[in-house]
């Protein structure tokens, strides 16, 4: 079962963004995500916020949690509470990027808290596929996609193979631009390391 997120952020090509949703999603708007769902013709199953993003008609016949203006958590991450709350167990979450870059960063960091609890979580703009790494794992994309890796806690051990720029057993820091824009050789790359917080960045080759 999986459930989308769609919130405030930038969506800029919504053909692109609708062919991600499926007839059978469950569909939470955080705010002024419910714009973008006007935009699509998409009608959500639950709404959330304070609305200080939108400022037209709610529906009344979509199940509506108002939030008050001072709170604790942001709108999104509300929503991806209510979303485990009902049981889903992944997450695609849309409109979460944009030019409020402390909500894209908190958004981004809602990736490891998703994976700690064993749930499937990604990230999705018109250029970016962003998701939490597992200590072990393998990147199926085309050869030649830009793959970045992001570590949100210094990583230690990271092996990577099937990479342009291959890497053994290294350590690394964060914010560090190195990082950045490596390239998948194979069809399959392979991914390890044995400790800290990696997020993967892979770049929409379509775009």
């Amino acid at each position: 079962m999986r459930a989308v997120i769609i919130s405030a952020g930038t969506i800029a090509d919504y053909d692109y963004i609708k062919k991600l949703i499926n007839n059978d999603d469950y569909i939470i708007c955080a705010d002024g995500g419910f714009s973008h769902c006007l935009k699509m013709g998409i009608k959500p199953h639950f709404l959330v916020g304070d609305f200080d993003s939108f400022n037209g008609e709610l529906p009344c016949d979509v199940e509506t949690l108002r939030l008050q203006p001072e709170k604790d958590y942001s709108d999104t991450h509300v929503a991806v509470s209510l979303a485990l709350e009902r049981g889903y167990d992944e997450l695609l979450l849309l409109g979460c990027t944009g030019s409020r870059l402390d909500h894209t960063l908190s958004n981004i960091g809602l990736l490891e808290d998703l994976r700690r609890m064993g749930k499937r979580a990604f990230l999705v703009d018109r250029c970016n596929l962003m998701y939490a790494a597992e200590k072990h794992q393998f990147i199926h994309a085309a050869p030649g996609t830009a793959v970045s890796f992001i570590p949100l806690q210094p990583v230690k051990g990271l092996t990577l193979k099937g990479f342009k720029y291959p890497l053994d057993n290294a350590d690394i820091d964060m914010y560090r631009s190195i990082w950045l824009s490596n390239v998948l050789e194979a069809k399959v790359g392979e991914v390890s390391f044995d400790s800290g917080v990696l997020v993967v960045d892979v770049y929409n080759e379509e775009q």
